[in-house]
């Protein structure tokens, strides 16, 4: 998901129910990967996932590679937003509307061939083509070769969050278009692109299936002998199963912990829960504005302002989540804190609406209750937690909430069955806001599954996408934020961290800037 990552509702697939129900265990701890012959002791990582990956395919399933090693990206994300060089070793703005890319010397696919400027403006452009996106985030014109290590990029508008674009996992992949399009036209499976050598990452996969994958060191990595001999990921599904191949000794690290795993950790040598700073992923909310009931303003705003805030995050998330004041992180100068929670201005403006308390505290309106259905799925378990939690609290104004669970968040959310979901960040995965407001409120945007369609909005995001001066994109991200807790339209109940837990001998991992779990430096801590 360009949000990507559960909060950012992630694209890859679930562990189908019945594998879940029957096999879990097996695959969780019984499945043994094989060490290579001659790995050095503890020089190996197991890593256990919620999702699965089908292929890849770089048009479908590169975006996972960039998590797990395989693939890498032209631009850094990084916790504060700002982006940093990766397999650019520069990125200079010319002029509002042109930008030079430089890259770094000796970068190589895994197939051998050079990663040098031809290849670079080929992957521009077939990212431009093929990831709609980025073509129109980023403003994409042409990307032209204008030295061996250099390709100038030029846009049709002022593109003043390139940096980030180019850090984005949804946007421009580092990838051999030219054995791509060899795979392609071969007309051979998705099993042959392990032999096509696509990418630049220090790992490659050598294996792939239902229950996971094999990778091993890139010899000649552009960046440095890779620090593990071997790196396996596991697709399992249940929180439960992977906690216990922690603890088992099959798994070493285990991804998206619901934070209640926490205490359940407390006191013990075999596992350990780990969690990150806050890097802009969120627990959001989002108001499907096409809902009957939802089209009434005063109810959008009545749920966000009766729902608890300082509690969610303290209580509730067990202190494991940032409070959120607003819809962006605290430490970013556009930031403002606009949510704020206040039971008796919901209850008042419910009322003023028309809606009056029932006999049993539910209020109604014209013969209907006031109930909303809260999208959540399992594969978020800490989603769920928040939903019942908004339960109490959203009662307190009046307000019934009914907890709709799916396995496939993504396909519900394009339904009707739902009020509010449980949505992704209002920033992009590179930490651009300009992208992700553009794809989730503006009217048309590609994830704008809530159907908000509001000209002031869309007039403040376009003109944001385009705006360069610091000062003036400020003012324009601050009134977006006041403009959607105002109309009720989005909030986030709280700053999400990342959790994993971890084995004995990776006790001191240190966990990443969104989703970036290993690089070519990863390596057991004890």
């Amino acid at each position: 998901m360009s949000f990507k990552t559960v909060m950012r509702m992630r694209r890859g697939r679930l562990l189908a129910p019945l594998v879940m129900a029957s096999a879990l265990l097996m695959s969780a701890c019984s499945w043994q990967a094989q060490s290579p012959a001659g790995a050095a002791p503890g020089r190996e990582l197991t890593i256990a996932t919620t999702y699965a990956i089908d292929d890849l395919d770089p048009a479908t399933s590169g975006y996972w590679g960039v998590e797990f090693g395989y693939v890498e990206l032209l631009m850094r994300a990084s916790a504060d937003g700002v982006p940093t060089p990766w397999v650019l070793s520069g990125l200079e703005a010319v002029d509002d509307r042109t930008w030079r890319l430089t890259l770094n010397e000796a970068v190589t696919f895994v197939n051998g061939r050079p990663f040098d400027a031809k290849a670079l403006a080929a992957t521009l452009e077939w990212s431009a083509e093929h990831q709609s996106g980025f073509a129109r985030s980023a403003n994409f014109a042409s990307a032209k070769v204008t030295g061996p290590l250099e390709v100038t990029l030029r846009t049709t508008a002022p593109t003043p969050t390139m940096p980030n674009l180019l850090a984005d996992e949804s946007n421009v992949l580092v990838m051999d278009v030219e054995a791509y399009q060899e795979y392609k036209s071969s007309g051979k499976g998705a099993e042959a692109l392990l032999e096509a050598g696509l990418y630049t990452g220090p790992y490659k996969v050598t294996s792939l299936g239902v229950q996971g994958a094999e990778l091993a060191p890139v010899e000649n990595y552009w960046q440095g002998e890779p620090a593990l001999d071997r790196l396996g990921i596991r697709f399992v599904t249940e929180a439960t199963s992977r906690v216990q191949a922690v603890q088992s000794g099959e798994v070493d690290l285990a991804l998206y912990m619901p934070v209640s795993t926490a205490r359940t950790l407390q006191g013990r040598k075999d596992a350990y829960f780990l969690k990150g700073e806050p890097t802009g992923l969120v627990f959001g909310l989002i108001s499907r504005v096409t809902s009957p009931l939802m089209r009434d303003e005063a109810v959008r705003r009545a749920i966000y302002r009766a729902t608890d805030y300082r509690a969610i995050a303290g209580d509730v998330l067990q202190g494991h989540a940032g409070y959120a004041k607003g819809v962006f992180p605290p430490r970013y100068p556009y930031t403002l804190e606009t949510q704020q929670t206040d039971l008796k201005r919901a209850a008042s403006e419910l009322e003023a609406a028309g809606w009056a308390a029932g006999g049993d505290g539910i209020r109604e309106k014209d013969g209907e209750r006031l109930v909303i259905r809260v999208l959540c799925t399992p594969a978020l378990a800490d989603g769920i937690t928040i939903a019942e939690a908004m339960q109490s609290q959203l009662r307190e104004a009046g307000i019934e909430v009914k907890v709709v669970q799916v396995d496939d968040h993504g396909a519900a959310r394009d339904g009707a069955d739902w009020d509010v979901s449980l949505s992704s960040s209002l920033l992009s995965f590179g930490g651009s806001p300009d992208q992700a407001l553009s794809e989730l409120l503006a009217s048309g945007g590609a994830n704008n599954y809530a159907k908000i369609a509001d000209s002031e909005l869309d007039s403040l995001i376009s003109e944001l996408g385009k705006t360069s001066q610091v000062k003036r994109r400020t003012e324009l991200l601050r009134q977006v934020q006041r403009l959607i807790w105002d109309r009720g339209y989005y909030a986030v109940a709280a700053q999400r961290l990342l959790t994993v837990v971890v084995g004995p001998q990776w006790r001191g991992y240190r966990v990443p800037v969104p989703n970036l779990w290993v690089d070519h430096k990863t390596a057991p801590t004890t």
